[in-house]
């Protein structure tokens, strides 16, 4: 019999194909799924940071230069990654916040500055940073070409002073043919002279570093004389971390591998060892001062020996420089007749010490300034400028001086800054209260950090000075001897 039609669709699909199409479509889905999983996995692999850690700054003490900032910028485009941490490089101006330094000169006197804020380096590999040449700057009217160093010594070139005191010695041992003496006599004789100075006064030859060449003159190299200046990582302190002191390894690395390590031949390292001796000499020996205090002035020295007077100047240490800028002034003031006091602060350090100052040589003293000479000497540094409860401290010794005699004292104040938490007012009732005598107060603000406009406007206000020296050692040289009163002979 025939089969009827009931008016449905007839076009089913079986059981068994329905069932092998939507596993298909299943395995279709997974697929496109994963696919676009892994493909979201390797996106974000690749956009993810490698600084799991995070960030680890890298402070390296260093005075700022182009070829310094040039480089310090080739290696955080290299993107340095230490244990998962990013590193951020930071200049800092002290060797106890360092994991870091740059230095030139001697291996000892840089060991030596290392030790007195006691750090450590960490290897005895010190990679050079850079080179900078020495030559003579002459003026466009001065013929020097094929000139050597002998032949420009005879034609008096002077030596100014400039920010690596190293790089005078070499220069020093140049013009001298190695003779240590002459050398030394030679960085003396110009020590307060700076590059503006010596062109202000016409000299037509400098000797400085091709970076310091002035205006107006051009470089002229005799030879390839240069300074190398050195990296050198550091051990960990409890203010140095050693993640801090890792990646200052890896810079050190990294220096290696990006600057020519060449050693200098055989007449240039001769040069290099006897402006070593001469730059140690210089360093060490105090000059005598060829001024005088007319009327020997009774002078009361209060000096900043915290953390902040370790910033580099002329490659040595603020205090350092400022220690034996101290010797012939205070020897002046004893010379003339007058007594000398000498006072040092930063915060207390000791345990059970709760005043920040330290009372190293009184009025009472009669040895014409030679007890203080000897003391600036051995002081170290360390801890924050408590400036404000310091010099309200020693204001009561001076005033109390001046009363006894009835004469005017002079107090000569070497900051860094204040880090006390004393308020402005508070300070000015003290400065106020205490100031009774005839008191010439004097302050002299070393360092990168700012002067305090209190203690500034006090001693302004009643017939000071403040002034902030710049950051070489002519400058405080100059500054520190209007602040003594000595006459320039």
């Amino acid at each position: 019999m025939g089969r009827h039609a009931n008016g449905r669709n007839n076009w089913r699909l079986s059981r068994e194909l329905t069932i092998g199409l939507i596993a298909i479509v299943v395995i279709v889905s997974v697929i496109l799924w994963w696919t676009t999983a892994r493909e979201d996995t390797n996106r974000n692999h690749a956009t993810a940071t490698p600084c799991i850690n995070g960030t680890v700054t890298l402070p390296i003490q260093a005075i700022d230069s182009p070829q310094l900032a040039e480089l310090i910028a080739g290696y955080e485009d290299s993107d340095p990654v230490v244990r998962d941490y990013c590193v951020e490089p930071q200049l800092v101006s002290s060797g106890v916040d360092a994991a870091l330094t740059l230095a030139s000169g001697p291996r000892d006197v840089t060991r030596a500055a290392l030790e007195a804020v006691d750090r450590t380096p960490a290897s005895d590999t010190w990679p050079i940073v850079f080179n900078t040449a020495i030559g003579v700057a002459h003026t466009n009217d001065v013929e020097v070409s094929g000139a050597d160093w002998t032949e420009l010594a005879d034609r008096g070139v002077v030596i100014p002073a400039g920010k690596n005191v190293y790089a005078r010695a070499v220069a020093a041992s140049a013009l001298t043919s190695g003779d240590i003496d002459r050398g030394v006599d030679l960085l003396r004789a110009d020590r307060t002279l700076t590059v503006d100075d010596a062109v202000a006064d016409g000299s037509p030859l400098l000797a400085v570093t091709e970076d310091s060449t002035p205006d107006g003159y051009t470089f002229y190299a005799p030879d390839d004389l240069a300074v190398s200046t050195v990296a050198i990582p550091l051990t960990a302190t409890d203010r140095v971390s050693e993640e801090q002191t890792r990646a200052a390894a890896d810079f050190a690395r990294y220096v290696s591998a990006q600057v020519e390590q060449a050693e200098p031949d055989g007449p240039q390292r001769q040069l290099l060892s006897t402006a070593d001796i001469i730059s140690e000499r210089f360093a060490s020996v105090p000059e005598e001062s060829k001024g005088s205090i007319d009327d020997g002035t009774d002078t009361l020295v209060l000096l900043d020996t915290s953390t902040n007077m370790d910033a580099l100047i002329d490659g040595h240490r603020i205090a350092s420089e400022v220690a034996l800028l101290l010797d012939p002034l205070m020897l002046s003031v004893g010379r003339a007749g007058g007594r000398v006091a000498l006072w040092n602060y930063s915060s207390p350090l000791s345990p059970g010490v709760t005043r920040p100052w330290r009372e190293n040589v009184t009025f009472l003293d009669d040895t014409a300034g030679v007890s203080a000479t000897k003391a600036v000497k051995g002081f170290g540094t360390g801890g924050d400028p408590m400036t404000r409860t310091s010099v309200l401290a020693a204001l009561g010794a001076v005033s109390q001086r001046s009363t006894d005699t009835g004469q005017a004292v002079r107090f000569v104040i070497i900051t860094s800054g204040t880090a006390d938490t004393m308020d402005d007012r508070a300070f000015r009732d003290g400065l106020t209260a205490g100031g009774s005598g005839q008191i010439i107060p004097q302050v002299v603000h070393v360092g990168t950090g700012p002067l305090d406009p209190v203690l500034a406007e006090w001693a302004t206000s009643n017939g000071g000075t403040a002034v902030t020296a710049d950051m070489t050692v002519a400058s405080i040289a100059d500054t520190l001897q209007d602040a003594f009163g000595v006459a320039r002979p």
